[in-house]
């Protein structure tokens, strides 16, 4: 088990309630939270040992902040959850430097054991199992997506769709499953 005692974690989580739970359950099990609903500034931050960032932040992405938090603070260990992850999302973010990528909802003890020790240096197998023909899809939608520098025309025309299309299915909120 890890000693969390005094460890400093910074959490970006948009969801009020969610923000809460976490930052009070991790700060039972004796982390140091700081919580935001958007990505603070980097000069408001002090150093921390940890960064649990949510990957959609309003309308926004983390992965711009992800990037200046391991150049300001390249001793942070990052590990980025999302409701709507996608295994493109889950690249970029360890090609950024996260050292692991986690799927909403989550908990506590699937928080910790994303930054344990074990989990950077043996990440569990992924259980083969049959994947949706939607989350297929909005997979593969959110790579070209983020391809195309989240500009909805171009993925459109790299998709062979309408842009207005496009939207729709975005709005869908196909879940990943």
């Amino acid at each position: 088990m890890i000693d969390l005692k005094g460890k400093k974690i910074i959490l970006v989580e948009d969801d009020e309630g969610l923000r809460e739970v976490l930052s009070e359950e991790l700060r039972e099990r004796g982390l140091d939270v700081t919580a935001f609903a958007a990505t603070p500034a980097m000069d408001v931050l002090q150093e921390p040992d940890w960064a649990l960032l949510d990957l959609r932040v309003g309308s926004e992405n983390s992965f711009d902040f992800l990037r200046e938090l391991r150049a300001r603070f390249p001793q942070v260990k990052v590990v980025m959850m999302s409701g709507f992850g996608s295994v493109a999302s889950a690249v970029k973010a360890m090609q950024w430097g996260a050292i692991n990528f986690i799927s909403k909802p989550v908990t506590p003890d699937m928080i910790l054991k994303a930054f344990s020790e074990d989990a950077e240096q043996s990440p569990e197998e992924i259980p083969e199992q049959e994947i949706s023909l939607a989350r297929m899809e909005r997979e593969y939608i959110d790579y070209v997506l983020q391809s195309s520098s989240g500009n909805i025309t171009q993925a459109a025309k790299k998709l062979g769709l309408h842009r207005q299309s496009l939207q729709r299915k975005l709005r869908k909120n196909i879940p990943n499953k």
